[in-house]
């Protein structure tokens, strides 16, 4: 961690956050251009943002494109953050677990763009299923670790802890009724694709900030 710390003294760890956010984003938005533009009935609430993986157009490329991007990006900022709270609390070692959460999540990310929810290609379908519950539960573990520590800091505003739990619970709920809806052979339903939506645009927001508060108070 040592080591860790001595690299974000010369590369503030905020900066990876931004760099992982920008790309993310640029890179999904031009996947959803591209993929509706061949097929204008993609929706948030008919569609997994996995499908863009899957898309025409290109759309495909892109998007595996902004999940290796994020993923490995995001990765050192989740790092930092939780060295960040470390620092700033007096029973720092729990934390560890959140850290550690937070970067199997970052692993999970990039391999999710690496292997494609392809229905036509079995075993990177099976890989991207495995890995995206890998993603998921690894970012709510890290989100209600990161939540409650930043809740029990006096000084850091609620609104950062409000928004890890609410992010949290959408992401839960979509896990939840995933599997439910798997494990009955229940056709998904327009709920369960809306909550993923709504729950990584959540995450966008939880990220930029965090990206400005650790800035303000470095």
């Amino acid at each position: 961690m040592e080591r860790l710390d001595k690299l974000y003294e010369k590369f503030n760890g905020n900066y990876f956050g931004i760099i992982a956010i920008t790309s993310a984003a640029i890179c999904i938005i031009i996947a959803y251009l591209l993929y509706t533009e061949a097929d204008p009935n993609f929706s948030i609430a008919s569609n997994f943002i996995s499908d863009l993986g899957v898309g025409p157009n290109g759309s495909d490329v892109f998007f595996g494109l902004g999940m290796i991007l994020l993923g490995t990006f995001i990765m050192p900022f989740f790092t930092y953050l939780g060295r960040y709270l470390q620092k700033r609390d007096n029973n720092p070692k729990p934390l560890r677990i959140g850290i550690f959460a937070g970067l199997i999540g970052s692993i999970g990310i990039v391999l999710v763009g690496v292997f494609p929810l392809d229905p036509d290609d079995n075993f990177s379908y099976n890989i991207h299923i495995i890995f995206a519950g890998v993603l998921f539960y690894g970012i709510l573990t890290m989100l209600l670790i990161y939540g409650i520590f930043e809740y029990r800091n006096p000084v850091i505003p609620n609104i950062l802890s409000i928004l890890a739990f609410i992010t949290a619970a959408f992401y839960g709920f979509f896990i939840t009724s995933v599997v439910i809806q798997y494990l009955t052979s229940t056709p998904f339903q327009a709920y369960t694709y809306t909550a993923e939506w709504i729950g990584s645009w959540l995450m966008g927001v939880w990220i930029i900030a965090h990206v400005y508060y650790t800035l303000k108070h470095r």
